[in-house]
């Protein structure tokens, strides 16, 4: 084994930081959720929640309030590279409820053809349901062929007997054209032991689904840390990887690397990324390093980011993107590839000079635009 190194955390020099959209009447967050994607150097779009909230009380800006009871998934697209982010561009999906009432009503919903889930126009977000009556929650897919800018679904995913799915658009697609899509299901009553990350798989394109297999940690800590929320990646060599959450808590949180040398069927640990930080997306950058964003949900809260220049075995110095951050309340990643060496990460967040304050200031999304 190398001896232990601790480098210390740096800046990179040319860091952009960008407002995609804010807006004091709402809480707006969770890209990571929602999706994230570079059509090509210059068009790009994301997809976030966001709620009405006044920052009155801590009820009223709450998660379960913003997010599943007055929350409306939205798209916004940047035709400069991420540089700016019209607000006339902004398109309602519709609200959580809407969205989310067919996989009830409706749950014969499949596709009308497969997807080519590698076209460069393709776009994925995705969900879980909020059961109407404490019924199972449901995952379910939305799809773009063209975009964003028209939709097919939802699409109700199977739950293999599972009490709940948790989908997000954490897909890869193997050299042999099976899509492998990361879902967080739970087994029981949402208890730590009880949440993992099971991989689905289809042959078709997403026309019909099959469970392929779990990662689940073998660490002495697997009976009260909660492993969830995959971002996966797939190596030059065929191997696959995938970063999970890590967690006791919203802030104490961290980010293992897990591989695959056999197309997903079985896994094994292989890293940890950082002390702190979660959710983390896995980025394979064109130089072939591996990119991990994540949020700091510890002081200084921010953004921050690791590189690994061996298909993440070992990772380099902590980069710290951002570290003005108001409170933990932020990150959720989505990183994108720009061209020449340059990346953009968009996420949510909340500055400690805003001037409307509760627990941190107004939650809006942004994006940093730098190289690694």
């Amino acid at each position: 084994m190398p001896a232990m190194r601790y480098p210390r955390a740096i800046g990179p020099t040319d860091a952009e930081h960008i407002t995609v959209y804010y807006d004091k009447a709402y809480f707006a967050g969770w890209p990571f959720n929602h999706g994230f994607k570079a059509f090509s150097k210059d068009e790009l779009l994301v997809s976030f929640s966001r709620g009405p909230c006044n920052y009155a009380s801590f009820y009223d800006r709450s998660h379960p309030v913003v997010d599943a009871r007055g929350g409306e998934y939205v798209t916004m697209r940047s035709t400069d590279g991420g540089r700016s982010w019209p607000l006339d561009g902004l398109q309602s999906l519709g609200s959580r409820q809407d969205i989310e009432r067919p996989l009830y009503t409706t749950p014969e919903a499949a596709p009308s053809a497969p997807y080519d889930w590698d076209s460069p126009d393709f776009f994925l977000t995705a969900g879980f349901g909020i059961p109407p009556e404490r019924n199972q929650d449901l995952g379910y897919l939305q799809v773009s062929r063209d975009r964003g800018r028209s939709w097919e679904g939802p699409f109700r995913m199977p739950t293999f007997g599972f009490a709940w799915v948790q989908v997000k658009p954490d897909y890869i697609v193997r050299p042999d054209g099976v899509v492998l899509l990361f879902v967080t299901v739970g087994i029981g009553d949402g208890a730590a032991r009880n949440r993992f990350v099971a991989v689905y798989a289809s042959p078709n394109g997403g026309l019909d689904w099959h469970y392929l297999s779990a990662i689940m940690a073998e660490s002495p800590d697997k009976r009260f840390v909660k492993r969830y929320y995959a971002s996966p990646a797939m190596l030059g060599d065929g191997r696959i990887l995938a970063a999970l959450r890590c967690e006791l808590d919203a802030r104490g949180s961290w980010p293992e690397v897990f591989e695959s040398d056999d197309g997903g069927r079985s896994w094994r640990f292989l890293s940890r990324v950082n002390d702190w930080g979660g959710p983390t997306e896995l980025t394979l950058l064109d130089d072939g390093r591996l990119l991990a964003v994540y949020g700091y949900r510890v002081k200084p809260y921010g953004i921050r980011a690791r590189v690994s220049e061996d298909a993440g075995a070992t990772w380099g110095p902590e980069l710290i993107l951002r570290d003005d951050g108001g409170s933990w309340d932020l990150g959720y990643p989505r990183t994108a590839l720009l061209g020449g060496g340059k990346v953009i990460t968009a996420y949510y967040f909340n500055r400690a000079d805003d001037e409307i304050q509760l627990a941190g200031g107004v939650r809006h999304i942004a994006a940093t635009i730098f190289t690694p």
